[in-house]
């Protein structure tokens, strides 16, 4: 009787830890494939991108937020498109002539770029991506852009700010206009990515 019940209890206890390590495994295998979902294909949830102008004469910033873009973290693959016609400045009439005279949005309504991470380490949280970037119908190869990355629940916050200067875009500023508009601008993005559903 005494080793019947010591057989029973030695049975008990190895399924307990064989349930255990079962549960383990199963916690491992779940962990690995929601981490490989989270780094399969992305897209951008929410963008908010200012320019800013600083010159002699008149500091102006502007903003928008239309934006869409994939990114694919096996292949380091990455687009993301901007339709500047939701690009605005606070005074009306400059905004207009921001639109009419220099980006000329209505022939060029899209800022684009498109390139491959080189760099993606979440621990320091930093990344660079290498690439090309479209504006006003002009192309400019191997342009980089860094910035830090934030894992977040469903995705990554990629924060970068990075300058383009008019003159490699074809972007003429008026002699009369040069003290209120700067050549550099100073571009400011902050991109949320989310998990392609």
């Amino acid at each position: 009787m005494l080793d019947s019940q010591r057989g029973e209890s030695l049975i008990s206890t190895q399924a307990k830890k064989l349930s255990f390590l079962l549960g383990i495994a199963f916690a491992i295998l779940t962990t690995g494939l929601l981490a490989e979902k989270k780094s399969k294909e992305l897209v951008v949830k929410e963008a908010n991108i200012q320019f800013l102008s600083e010159a002699p004469q008149e500091t102006i910033r502007g903003t928008v937020s239309n934006a869409e873009g994939s990114a694919n973290l096996d292949t380091k693959r990455v687009v993301v498109r901007v339709d500047l016609n939701g690009l605005k400045v606070p005074n009306r009439m400059m905004n207009n002539h921001m639109h009419e005279n220099y980006l000329e949005t209505e022939s060029h309504p899209i800022a684009s770029f498109a390139g491959i991470i080189t760099k993606w380490d979440l621990k320091n949280k930093a990344v660079e991506i290498e690439g090309e970037f479209g504006l006003h119908g002009i192309t400019k190869k191997n342009f980089k852009i860094s910035g830090t990355v934030e894992e977040r629940e469903n995705g990554f916050l990629i924060r970068s700010n990075f300058e383009i200067l008019l003159t490699d875009f074809k972007i003429e500023i008026p002699k009369l206009v040069i003290l209120k508009l700067n050549e550099k601008i100073r571009i400011e993005t902050n991109i949320l990515w989310q998990n392609k559903e």
